[in-house]
């Protein structure tokens, strides 16, 4: 019992630290900078000269809106997300996400990779 429960706290710091990992080279390769800090105090996955992006795995895609347009407000930059596709996602998140974005004519430039 105690092999699982350290097993399923470690999952999550796993998890984000693929995330990371995946955001980091990205956004190097688009010669951003991944550890800008806002005036707000948060931290801007990828800030480009043009993007503030927010990196998100595809079925975080909720999270990314909110969180990438406000990086975009706190950074005077355009709204940007890196939508992470998982191998073995079976759902279809990016044409979900893609429809609220389209429905309410938000400003969010949608940056598409695999994991």
């Amino acid at each position: 019992m105690k092999k699982l429960l350290a097993l399923l706290l470690l999952l999550p710091l796993s998890i984000h630290s693929a995330e990371r990992d995946v955001n980091e080279a990205w956004c190097l390769s688009m010669g951003g900078d991944d550890q800008f800090r806002t005036k707000d105090g948060t931290y801007v996955d990828c800030l480009t000269d043009k993007y503030a992006i927010e990196a998100e795995y595809d079925y975080n895609w909720k999270e990314a809106i909110g969180q990438s347009l406000h990086y975009a407000e706190s950074t005077n930059k355009e709204a940007g997300i890196l939508f992470i596709k998982r191998a073995k996602t079976k759902k279809d998140y990016y044409n979900e996400m893609i429809r609220v974005i389209n429905r309410y004519d938000l400003p969010i430039k949608v940056f598409v990779i695999q994991e």
